[in-house]
């Protein structure tokens, strides 16, 4: 998904391009033989008076990380500092985000929507790209591995390419490997299956309002897709896979997709097996026992996201006078619901099933905007945000991480 590392340009992220709280200091290193434990760092929230105390460095333990492929060897040989406070529930809404003012990412809990909290901070050159629950986070940067918070064990991942989406129950892995074909492959730590070829990579600035993550697998991690969209000149697959094979795929045809493109923007459901993608300028389904059916017609969505109870959908369309309006849309019928905000809002995150954050307008590689906002379907207000970005959410979903 785009990100705007300086609020200048937008390049891609995930596309490659409670008591007593104590602050415990997550040092995760993937070498073999682990260094000397060191002492936490300061306290995400300067109210807290808690001190800080050491955690232990923990080393590569497969058991806790299902099926996933590991490195071998592993190549982080330095120690990241990734600090948690306290815990959250297993079913809080969580998001990764950054915030004015502050350096890092953030995992940010919000079953309290009113004072949402920094759970666990990522340092510097830190990059998470995924939420595959409150206590699992996926990172891509500087090497792609699986992270098990607060203060959990990280699992560097066995892979020779680039990650496109992990499955929560940590069965298996999508990627695409670097070599010429780039070709998509289904891994787990038994085996390796080759799903689809691709053609070469494209320009590395993606226009942001069809850039989207490269894949997801749904929240029970039966099925996942991975789309190979690399801008306009490059053809535009969706590939599904289930059970580690392929189970769907909407290859370009031998003409070309046309003016209108290929599928794009897909996103998962986050409470059943069913994907939600766009194609041609009309909005489409994928379920496993149903297949594909057309949803809604004359709709070319922009970062779609899916409530945390499935119900709505929020995205971005580009109105005739150059700037995007966020709509809603009911989940199963597809019938509209209004519009929340105005002019010049784009990249929707569900927080909650009521907040929604947003992000003023971008177009192309450029950032027109720097404001965000948080817009409530309660009361249908908007507030000025202290978050800069919202990257990936969950339980919610969205075509830009999740």
């Amino acid at each position: 998904m785009p990100r705007a590392v300086n609020d200048d340009v937008v390049v891609t992220r995930a596309r490659w391009t409670a008591g007593a709280v104590a602050v415990a200091s997550l040092v995760v290193a993937c070498s073999n033989a682990p260094p000397a434990v060191t002492s936490g760092s300061p306290a995400i929230s300067g109210s807290l008076a808690a001190s800080p105390t050491p955690s232990p460095l923990f080393t590569l333990t497969p058991g806790l990380f299902g099926h996933l492929p590991a490195a071998s060897p592993a190549t982080l040989k330095t120690t990241l500092e990734i600090s948690c406070v306290g815990d959250v529930g297993d079913t809080d809404p969580v998001a990764v985000v950054t915030i004015r003012g502050r350096t890092g990412e953030f995992l940010r809990d919000y079953a309290d929507s009113a004072s949402p909290r920094n759970f666990c901070s990522f340092g510097p050159g830190i990059v998470v790209n995924e939420i595959l629950d409150p206590h699992h986070v996926v990172i891509e940067s500087p090497i792609p591995a699986v992270v098990q918070l607060p203060s959990g064990p990280t699992f560097e991942l066995g892979i020779h390419g680039k990650l496109v989406a992990v499955a929560p129950d940590l069965s298996q892995l999508l990627w695409v490997s670097r070599a010429n074909p780039p070709t998509l492959h289904d891994t787990w730590d038994a085996g390796d299956v080759l799903i689809q070829p691709y053609p070469p990579f494209g320009k590395a600035c993606m226009d942001a309002d069809t850039a989207s993550r490269y894949g997801a697998f749904s929240r029970d991690g039966r099925y996942g897709y991975a789309l190979w969209d690399q801008g306009a000149t490059t053809p535009t697959y969706l590939n599904v896979v289930g059970n580690r094979v392929a189970v769907f795929a909407l290859p370009p045809p031998a003409a070309g997709w046309g003016a209108l493109g290929g599928p794009r923007m897909a996103v998962w459901s986050p409470i059943k097996e069913q994907l939600y993608y766009e194609q041609q300028g009309n909005l489409w389904t994928w379920t496993p026992a149903g297949g594909s059916s057309r949803l809604k017609s004359g709709v070319k969505w922009i970062d779609p996201a899916i409530s945390p109870d499935g119900k709505r959908i929020a995205y971005a369309v580009r109105g005739a006078n150059g700037l995007s309006i966020v709509h809603l849309m009911d989940a199963g019928s597809g019938a509209d619901q209004g519009t929340v905000s105005s002019d010049g809002r784009k990249r929707p995150f569900f927080l909650t099933n009521d907040l929604i954050w947003l992000k003023g307008d971008e177009r192309g590689c450029t950032v027109n905007q720097r404001s965000t906002f948080v817009y409530d379907l309660r009361d249908q207000t908007e507030t000025q945000s202290s978050l800069d970005h919202v990257w990936a959410t969950w339980p919610s979903t969205s075509a830009l991480g999740g």
